[in-house]
């Protein structure tokens, strides 16, 4: 009987992902896709519920700026007035860009954006630079603009210093797209990821996110989404600003309506 209902749960589950997923469109990869194993999966890989009448909050107020105003390593370019035009934006990244993206679908949506989301599971800066993925999804979308959320599945990585490379090579792979790379609102201390990367970005294409307060899911490391959305707004401050090195027209909602987008889960990478 257990055996029999397990199999129900699974002939179920893309139903439950679209039922999930029901502000953005979840696409099907083309016949040929090559996504060197990456393949569609139910994103249902740590649950989260956020709590009746909780109000997740930042640690400076919402939509505040982070710390990545601060100065750090790397060459930075003038600053340049704030870019009025409507881009194509590709989202890509690990597991923490499922909570960011749904309010950023609203941004996208009021200001005439039009944005494709790609989530990774379990996907670290390595399996992005070593992969076709990337390449795949930026032939095409054929971004004029790029957010990048990956690092998560990093935080405590014993060779930081062997992950520069892999930074690198997303980076060349974007080939001069402006972008801008989001850090992980970390847990707890991490073994140095986020400063590596914000090293190799610069200040004004990282944000770092490690000074934000962030009600968290059940996994006590994503965010929830109601969390993620506070998030996203405090991040969407800071990119039409002239804090990063490519702002952008991202004024805030004035409605909380979900708007739909194309969104690729992908599941993690097997060997």
């Amino acid at each position: 009987m257990k055996a029999y209902l397990k199999l129900i749960g699974i002939l179920l589950l893309p139903l439950a992902l679209v039922i999930y997923y029901a502000d953005s469109t979840i696409q099907i990869p083309l016949s040929g896709w090559k996504l060197s194993k990456a393949r569609i999966q139910s994103p249902f890989t740590f649950p989260i519920k956020e709590g009746d009448g909780l109000s997740p909050a930042l640690s400076k107020g919402e939509g505040a700026l982070s710390t990545s105003t601060s100065l750090s390593e790397g060459t930075e370019e003038a600053v340049t007035l704030p870019d009025t035009t409507s881009h194509r934006i590709l989202f890509f990244g690990d597991s923490m860009v499922e909570g960011l993206l749904r309010r950023m679908n609203g941004y996208a949506f009021a200001n005439g954006h039009d944005l494709t989301n790609v989530v990774w599971y379990s996907s670290t800066t390595e399996i992005w630079a070593k992969t076709d993925t990337l390449h795949y999804f930026l032939d095409k979308v054929k971004p004029t603009f790029a957010i990048i959320s990956i690092g998560a599945n990093e935080q405590f990585v014993k060779d930081v210093a062997g992950r520069e490379a892999y930074i690198r090579q997303i980076i060349k792979e974007l080939d001069g797209t402006p972008y801008v790379w989001i850090g992980v609102p970390a847990w707890k201390e991490d073994s140095g990821i986020n400063d590596l990367t914000k090293r190799i970005v610069g200040r004004k294409r990282y944000y770092d996110s490690r000074d934000l307060t962030l009600q968290r899911g059940r996994d006590r490391m994503h965010p929830t989404f109601n969390a993620a959305s506070i998030w996203m707004d405090s991040v969407a401050v800071w990119m039409a600003s002239s804090a990063t090195a490519h702002p952008i027209r991202l004024a805030k909602p004035s409605d909380d309506k979900r708007h739909t987008y194309k969104t690729y889960a992908l599941q993690p990478l097997r060997n």
